[in-house]
């Protein structure tokens, strides 16, 4: 177990502030939110993470978390910023296919230049639906994003910063030049830190990152910028475990240091310099799966006659790592056919998606189509995936399991590769429906929440806007309809009782006209929610 003297003050504050008495929701005068990029809930153990497992003993726990799909970071910093799913809000993946921005390839949307090309090509239409920062903003109150993670998933937490709507920091935007929105915390933050490390060139260059950022936050946001929501991103240890696999002995201990460094210290500058009362949330953007088999979809749409080339506009695919969203021209309804035929009989597909037809289920927006127009498929509708202007026509998994990774946790699975073929080693991936992926850390601890109290409810990343309004007492004059997330209630401390609160759990089934593929989804059901659990092909 590694310890930091630096801790011992924090931890003091910290305390501090747990042993103050109960108040009602909404008298929190901070809340932070920090998103533990790529963290799954079964990392956290009192041995290797003590101070996040004691939180997560001490606050509200939501073992039933869910990221939402596809389980990827962009999908969900968009969800996270809006209240609203991918088929509301246009963010369908960590890339994007849009054909105003360039007809035969889709586009990775980690990099901010390339978003901020969306937004020119779309007329300001680089996410569809209005962020937190915006109605924030309309309310005389403020939204901090400050982010070690890409450039993009930054800028999709506070979409329009750029345009002046609250803060944004994040140093590899144009390191030197541009690190932060507005212009004047750009330029307090150039004048008084030194230049962040740059990508690849330390020793542990993610560590560095992470220690840079949370420093500007702890030592300029926090105290001179007083922000009323704070959404702090670490980047780890998602890299790591991209690298070396969840649950890898180099995994654990970038989790206990770099992550209580800046959430305790936080924490404790909030309470004892600011004198406030923070409330917190952690969660993580996603899961994580072990891959064990690379598919080059691209490759096999070609051997297989059914995409011309690879930079063809019949055809387009848009990479969620372990899902796959295919474009096709026109949305021609009989090649979509073809290619999911096609796709049904090939072992490395998972379950499959496409435009639902008419018929449903109650849910939502009144009645939700359960099975897609091509027999064997679900709906896109069914799992938020749906949109004209920019939605995919065909989405797929891979398959999963529950097998051991090289480094002992659960879950293995198929993705995309450069080639197609066994994967050897133990890199990890995520995005597609395994529960080892949907499943994510999701903690609140405060003077708002209870203690010492898990909630079995669902919980989901889209949830976080609607939530954090109605700590704010706005959640009346917003308008809580408006978002697709409901906010956790039974969190609050004046929330209803935790094990009163009631779900359903639906498990829908689809299978081919020739019966050779079926497959099946789970979902859970808590007022006009879906939450997705998991999907599988049923063999």
């Amino acid at each position: 177990m590694i310890r930091h003297a630096w801790m011992i003050a924090m931890t003091a504050g910290v305390a501090a502030a747990m042993m103050a008495g109960p108040v009602l929701a909404g008298k929190a005068t901070l809340n932070l939110v920090f998103v533990l990029d790529g963290l799954r809930p079964d990392s956290i153990t009192e041995q290797e993470t003590p101070n996040l497992w004691r939180l997560r003993e001490e606050g509200v726990n939501f073992p039933n978390g869910h990221a939402i799909f596809p389980t990827v970071t962009r999908a969900n910093a968009a969800a996270m910023g809006t209240g609203v799913y991918p088929d509301r809000n246009g963010i369908f993946g960590n890339s994007l296919y849009v054909r105003q921005v360039d007809p035969n390839r889709s586009f990775g949307n980690d990099d901010h230049a390339n978003l901020l090309r969306l937004d020119a090509a779309t007329g300001g239409r680089m996410v569809l639906a209005k962020t937190l920062g915006e109605m924030l903003a309309e309310r005389g109150k403020t939204l901090a994003v400050v982010s070690s993670g890409s450039t993009g998933s930054a800028l999709l937490v506070n979409p329009r910063a750029p345009n002046g709507t609250g803060v944004l920091v994040n140093a590899f935007w144009e390191p030197g030049v541009r690190i932060a929105f507005p212009d004047a915390v750009n330029d307090a933050i150039l004048r008084r830190f030194p230049a962040a490390p740059k990508k690849g060139g330390a020793r542990d260059p993610y560590v560095e990152q992470v220690s840079w950022t949370e420093k500007v936050l702890r030592d300029y946001v926090l105290p001179e910028l007083k922000p009323d929501v704070i959404v702090n991103w670490l980047t780890e240890p998602d890299h790591i475990q991209h690298a070396l696999g969840a649950g890898s002995a180099e995994a654990a201990p970038r989790s206990a240091t770099t992550i209580p460094r800046s959430a305790w210290c936080s924490i404790g500058c909030a309470n004892l310099v600011l004198r406030t009362r923070p409330i917190s949330w952690w969660f993580s953007d996603h899961g994580f799966g072990h891959g064990i088999f690379g598919v080059n979809v691209t490759d096999e749409l070609i051997k297989a006659g059914l995409k011309a080339g690879p930079d063809s506009d019949d055809v387009v695919i848009a990479s969620s790592g372990q899902t796959m969203s295919l474009h096709v021209r026109d949305r021609n309804r009989e090649r979509i056919g073809a290619i999911v035929r096609y796709l049904q009989q090939q072992n490395w597909v998972g379950a499959l998606f496409t435009a639902g037809q008419p018929g449903g289920v109650a849910g939502g927006e009144g009645r939700v189509p359960v099975e897609g127009f091509v027999p064997g498929t679900f709906a896109l509708e069914l799992v938020h995936l749906a949109n004209e202007e920019r939605g995919p026509d065909i989405v797929f998994t891979f398959p999963w399991s529950s097998a051991k990774s090289p480094s002992g946790v659960s879950g293995t699975d198929y993705t995309e590769a450069s080639t197609t073929g066994p994967l050897h080693g133990a890199a990890g991936n995520h995005g597609s429906m395994s529960p080892w992926t949907v499943r994510n850390t999701f903690i609140a601890w405060g003077a708002d929440f209870k203690r010492g109290v898990t909630v079995r409810t669902p919980a989901s990343n889209v949830d976080l806007t609607p939530t954090l309004l109605a700590l704010m007492n706005l959640d009346r004059e917003v308008g809580l309809d408006r978002f697709d997330g409901r906010p956790l209630r039974e969190a609050f401390v004046d929330g209803p009782d935790e094990e009163q609160v009631p779900i359903q759990v639906r498990t829908y089934f689809v299978k081919s006209d020739d019966g050779s593929y079926s497959a099946a989804l789970q979902l859970t059901e808590l007022d006009r929610q879906r939450y997705i659990d998991k999907s599988w092909r049923i063999r």
